[in-house]
């Protein structure tokens, strides 16, 4: 859990460590996964705290809830930026059931928040195995290597050198510091005009610290105060700090949920069915429980307009493909169990295709379009296949022959597939053998008899012989997909 904070105040802005290769967005031009992010994260009125509601890609409604048990008394938005950050692995709480909104953020409880988001973001974190400051010693081994690390990526220098200063409060100055050089590290930085920012109490401000607040406005992510005071040193709360972490994993990109895809076999016969497993997990690599996906067949991609386009001699079993909610989130998809996965069977008509089936996330009544960031998909191609075995028979013969077994592969595709005789007398197979088919599908299984009991007048013996197409290779007949024929021989004197 993170470490209780103090109340300390804290004195002086952070040092500003620059980076370099940053995509820049200016207020005219605001990347598309920009778009719909938090306009305004903070308004500070009568000491409340207000914010455009998380419900971008990064953090849609969807999130489940972090369980804290005293977020009771705040707003929806900054319980749904709760949620995120939790979701995102970015805070633990205090307790197992408390996250203290109401209280400041220490520099140590900053380190790891920035570090996580940093990792959410996409951000390489270097291996964070230094000791830069000489007042970290009583912080755990993640608060150490979270401040290491922030140092590593020129987050932080330090509030003197070699002092970090773990228990002091951040005020807002240095927040938007440590969030814009945060966005920076993932090579994100927002282009806004310091000289219209609305507050006046910005003078004597270095041209990075108005950069930071102007950059982050740009990118959605502002104070717009209810007066025209920044108040640069007031100290910042838990229940700010994740509407500013939200808006900043939106502003980001970054992605809520990682989907994977696969299939029991990518290429498959017409007839044989296959299993499709989808699998969601957090940003921190937990199982994604309870998270509705939809799934669709298409056969070569999407229509003209983005939307799905449904092959019609392909069929999933186990979602909703088929009814009039498919290609939309609806409450009839099914939801991830607790290993994140959901699996569905699929089957297909009797001709060869290619299709791709689709797997993708969203908010509940979302249509899909090609341009949805959370989807995946896999391609399956399907072959024609013989349709049926014939074998000759009966056959007649005398013991200690020799007798040929005529057999057939009926349909397409039927040559190189492998064919297995059975000789089963009384229940029990006695003899077994295997043969690959030509081109024509035609095969001569060849049988020598049993001994001739004696030499007297010996009742017939009636065998069955079975031959079935061996589809997987492992001798045994699997049931009616591995299609089969069988006749009888009778030994007779």
């Amino acid at each position: 859990m993170e470490a209780e904070p103090t109340e300390r105040m804290q004195t002086g802005p952070e040092q500003y460590g620059a980076r370099a290769g940053l995509r820049r967005v200016g207020k005219g031009g605001i990347r598309p996964a920009a778009l719909g992010i938090l306009v305004s994260i903070l308004v500070f009125l009568a000491g409340t705290v207000s914010a455009q509601e998380p419900g971008g890609e990064a953090c849609p409604a969807t999130i489940p809830s972090s369980g804290f048990a005293d977020t009771e008394d705040l707003s929806d938005e900054s319980v749904r930026a709760i949620d995120c950050v939790a979701h995102y692995g970015i805070t633990t709480g205090t307790s197992p059931t408390t996250y203290s909104p109401h209280d400041h953020l220490t520099r140590a409880q900053m380190a790891r928040f920035l570090i996580r988001t940093a990792s959410a973001l996409g951000v390489e974190l270097p291996a964070g195995d230094s000791m830069p400051f000489e007042d970290i010693s009583g912080l755990d081994a993640d608060g150490q290597r979270s401040v290491a690390r922030l140092h590593e990526l020129g987050i932080t220098t330090g509030r003197r050198p070699g002092q970090f200063d773990p228990d002091a409060l951040v005020g807002r100055r240095q927040m938007a510091l440590f969030l814009a050089r945060t966005l920076a590290a993932a090579g994100i930085a927002g282009e806004g005009d310091p000289d219209a920012l609305p507050y006046s109490d910005l003078e004597g401000w270095s041209d990075e610290a108005l950069g930071a607040v102007a950059g982050l406005a740009a990118l959605g992510i502002e104070w717009p105060a209810a007066t025209d005071l920044f108040e640069p040193v007031l100290p910042v709360t838990r229940e700010e700090a994740a509407l500013l972490l939200a808006g900043v994993l939106e502003a980001g990109g970054a992605s809520h949920v990682v989907l994977a895809i696969e299939v029991s076999s990518a290429t498959s016969l017409h007839d044989e069915g296959i299993v499709v497993t989808v699998t969601a997990t957090r940003p921190d690599g937990s199982p994604y429980r309870g998270l509705l996906v939809d799934m669709f067949v298409s056969g070569f991609g999407h229509r003209y307009d983005g939307t799905c386009f449904l092959v019609t001699d392909a069929r999933l079993y186990g979602v909703d493909a088929g009814t009039a909610e498919d290609c939309v989130i609806d409450r009839a998809d099914p939801r991830t169990n607790y290993l994140g996965q959901i699996k569905a069977s699929l089957a297909h008509g009797p001709r060869a295709a290619t299709s791709r089936i689709y797997a993708w996330v969203g908010d509940l009544g979302q249509e899909f379009r090609e341009t949805r960031p959370h989807q995946v998909w896999v391609e399956v191609e399907w072959t024609d296949v013989p349709d049926r075995v014939e074998i000759d028979g009966p056959i007649e013969a005398r013991y200690e022959e020799v007798v040929e077994v005529e057999v057939r592969l009926i349909g397409s595709n039927r040559g190189r597939r492998q064919l297995v005789m059975m000789v089963i007398r009384d229940g029990v197979t006695v003899h077994r053998v295997t043969r690959t088919t030509p081109y024509s599908g035609r095969v001569d299984f060849v049988y020598v008899g049993p001994d001739d009991p004696s030499s007297n007048n010996d009742d017939e013996l009636v065998e069955v012989i079975k031959v079935f197409w061996d589809r997987n290779g492992n001798w045994i007949h699997d049931g009616p997909a591995e299609i089969s024929d069988e006749t009888t021989v009778t030994w007779d004197d």
